[in-house]
């Protein structure tokens, strides 16, 4: 990758106007997306559109997200018509992944993102933290194949956990046998793609999950791309392999709604076979910090 000689940040602001552009901020950022690429139907894998009539979607999205631009999902108390949504599009996801099989054990469970990164970074934190509690391992490592997501790379930094990553077979899958060799007694964790972003190529989760299942170790399986696809491609006849928490050995599962959800970007899901491993996603803040809220609440 090469860049020009001329930098494209000549003019951009770097402190704050003396004073406030007001509304006509509006045209100012029209100016600038009229510079922006034309990319309707142009960028695979950069926005997601609803069919050829992408202004209807869009205009559909905008509406619905500038009702909600100004609520705080935090306080569920006060806006629960979110908590509500968010609720609901957990639960269809998860009736489209195997929630309603005999194998899941009706207790899957999970939470809404900003993203694929997000979700693998939560579901990575709460195997680690899962696995510590169960087996009392101090020293995480996980097991990657090197077509996953560089999200597990972020991960590995971010929750201090040894990353081991195998190369992947001849046919570009996930090598379990690869995988197995390198599991120890500090792996918490191995990966796999339903398909991955390189290749588009769906790893062998149904042996993956045996694999995790034997050694009783976690095991996520990246949907964040076909997530939305899969399920209505096997529902059509298709020959899809087993990918989901139908799969003995599925710990957790990503996937993004702002893809073939058609949702806007920044929006994700991460699900969890049952409420123990999720349980470890969660921080519980210090007794200061509630009893500050708790006084701020009373002000």
């Amino acid at each position: 990758m090469q860049s020009g000689s001329k930098s494209k940040r000549e003019g951009w602001r770097s402190e704050l106007p003396r004073e406030g552009v007001g509304a006509a901020v509006i045209e100012k950022l029209k100016e600038e997306k009229r510079k922006d690429a034309i990319w309707q139907g142009k960028c695979s894998g950069t926005v997601y559109i609803g069919g050829s009539e992408y202004e209807g979607h869009f205009s559909l999205i905008n509406e619905a997200c500038s009702m909600f631009a100004h609520t705080n999902p935090l306080h569920l108390d006060v806006f629960q018509s979110v908590a509500r949504f968010e609720a609901e599009v957990v639960a269809m996801t998860a009736a489209l992944l195997g929630s309603k099989g005999k194998s899941s054990g009706g207790e899957i469970c999970g939470n809404m993102t900003s993203g694929g990164t997000e979700s693998i970074l939560m579901a990575v934190k709460s195997s680690r933290d899962y696995m510590k509690d169960k087996k009392g391992i101090k020293r995480p490592e996980m097991i990657i194949p090197e077509s996953a997501h560089s999200a597990y790379d972020k991960a590995a930094q971010y929750f201090n956990i040894k990353l081991r990553r195998v190369p992947v077979n001849k046919e570009f899958q996930a090598d379990v046998k690869a995988i197995r060799q390198q599991i120890n007694k500090n792996t918490v964790l191995i990966v796999g793609s339903a398909p991955g972003f390189p290749h588009g190529i769906i790893d062998p989760i149904e042996e993956l999950g045996e694999l995790a299942f034997s050694y009783d170790i976690c095991l996520h399986v990246d949907l964040c791309l076909g997530g939305f696809v899969l399920p209505f491609a096997r529902m059509l006849g298709y020959p899809i392999p087993p990918f989901d928490f139908s799969v003995k050995g599925v710990t957790s599962i990503s996937v993004d709604v702002h893809k073939y959800g058609l949702a806007p970007k920044g929006t994700s899901v991460v699900l969890y076979r049952n409420h123990d491993i999720r349980k470890h996603q969660f921080v519980a803040g210090s007794r200061k910090y509630l009893s500050y809220l708790s006084l701020e609440g009373q002000t």
